[in-house]
């Protein structure tokens, strides 16, 4: 339904275009013919054998160009109200419109001694503007349908033009009804070949939104904080969604005291700070291979080889980490935030990853005891007064000489004491 609407939205866009586009055209055409009524006059009266009001097709310009101001207007309301013209007023515009350069020449016929030679007028190409415009309007049967307006207007006319035409007034080839009819097929094969471009353009939008719906969706799934990369890559993995065990490395980001620093700040204050830190902390994140999972108030579990892995997660991982810590080092350096304390836990291992929840709100979810025990070991890092805190797991896939074994301890959850290792 969304989908639906932002489509409608987008078509609306696009006949305010085609209207913008007719807008300007209908008013350098009144200038034009203004112009010649102005400076030309003479010369144009005194080619007419016939009483000639010049100052008819100026007018029909301006009142074409009144026409296309009021269809922008109404345009922009209905983008405003997201509403969308009926289609019997859709089809009533385009036969006004197709039926533009049918007046025209109707005029000139008219007012022409020999009624045919309006038909080798400029008028008479008008009828390929409206035509072409017919593409933004990406509909295939209004394209089509100005098409054979124009075609069987044309064709009316010729029929009427030929039978007030004088036999030997003008060249004996003018008088050819099939040249006639070959250039009304033209307007015909014209109107088709504007509904294949606007199918074309209709279609390669659709599946934008596709591709757009398909991208929100994953955002919604991974979080809002997913990278483009990893965006792309889970474009093509949809299958792996619904539930796997994987080997993951999983890392969670607590900021010290929070609750003590929370209480001397402003609401306004605390959330800019927020925002400030995490921003650069998640590009940490991101540029390492790992998705931010969950937000936790004043920190977060950020998951290394689910749904995607690079093959090396845990080193990906421990990068991470010492780039956050480098990079909040940097923003207290630079003021842009207070100085503050802050613990990482690190641990790996087999997880079940999956989409989890209603069909209404799903959620990506890392469910084992590897989270778990990164959790605890985050919470350890108050204890031995370390920014990270590895797990023995992790530790042993590093270089020895960027961990330090700090020993080992029990942990909520566990009957055997673990090791516990400090990043350096």
């Amino acid at each position: 339904m969304e989908s639906s609407r932002v489509l409608l939205f987008e078509i609306l866009k696009s006949e305010r275009k085609r209207a913008k586009a007719l807008f300007w055209l209908f008013l350098s055409g009144a200038v034009a013919l203004l112009f010649q009524v102005l400076f030309i006059r003479d010369d144009l009266l005194s080619k007419n054998v016939q009483p000639f009001p010049i100052w008819v097709p100026p007018a029909y310009f301006l009142f074409n160009t009144l026409y296309a101001y009021i269809l922008l207007k109404i345009l922009d309301s209905n983008l405003r109200d997201g509403r969308f013209p009926p289609v019997m007023i859709r089809y009533l515009g385009a036969l006004v419109e197709s039926s533009i350069p049918s007046g025209l020449l109707l005029y000139l016929g008219i007012n022409l001694e020999v009624p045919i030679l309006a038909l080798n007028s400029p008028p008479e190409l008008a009828y390929f503007f409206f035509i072409i415009l017919a593409t933004l309007r990406l509909d295939i049967g209004l394209a089509i349908f100005i098409g054979f307006v124009s075609w069987a207007e044309y064709l009316g006319i010729v029929y009427y033009f030929l039978q007030n035409t004088k036999q030997g007034a003008v060249d004996p080839l003018l008088y050819s009804f099939p040249i006639y009819f070959g250039k009304a097929n033209i307007f015909l094969v014209g109107g088709f070949l504007s509904a294949f471009v606007s199918r074309q353009i209709r279609t390669s939008f659709i599946n934008s939104l596709a591709a757009e719906s398909e991208k929100n969706q994953i955002r919604v799934l991974f979080g809002q904080h997913v990278s483009p990369e990893v965006v792309n890559t889970l474009l093509h993995q949809r299958d792996d969604w619904n539930g796997e065990e994987k080997h993951v490395c999983i890392l969670f980001f607590d900021i010290r005291d929070f609750t003590k620093f929370a209480e001397t700040q402003k609401p306004t204050d605390l959330i800019q700070f927020l925002n400030r830190l995490f921003q650069d902390v998640i590009i940490c994140i991101n540029q390492n291979g790992g998705i931010v999972n969950k937000f936790l108030g004043d920190g977060f579990m950020a998951v290394f080889g689910a749904p995607i892995s690079n093959g090396t997660d845990i080193q990906s991982c421990a990068k991470a980490a010492k780039e956050i810590r480098k990079c909040i080092q940097s923003l207290v350096e630079r003021k842009e935030i207070p100085a503050i304390k802050i613990g990482m836990g690190i641990h790996s291992g087999e997880v079940v990853t999956g989409t989890v929840g209603s069909r209404d709100r799903k959620e990506y979810t890392v469910i084992g005891d590897v989270v778990n025990l990164a959790s605890r070991l985050e919470q350890l890092t108050k204890e031995y007064g370390r920014d990270v805190i590895l797990s023995d797991s992790v530790a042993s896939a590093l270089e020895p000489t960027t961990v330090e074994l700090l020993g080992e301890t029990h942990v909520k959850g566990k009957e055997k004491p673990v090791k516990v290792y400090a990043l350096l």
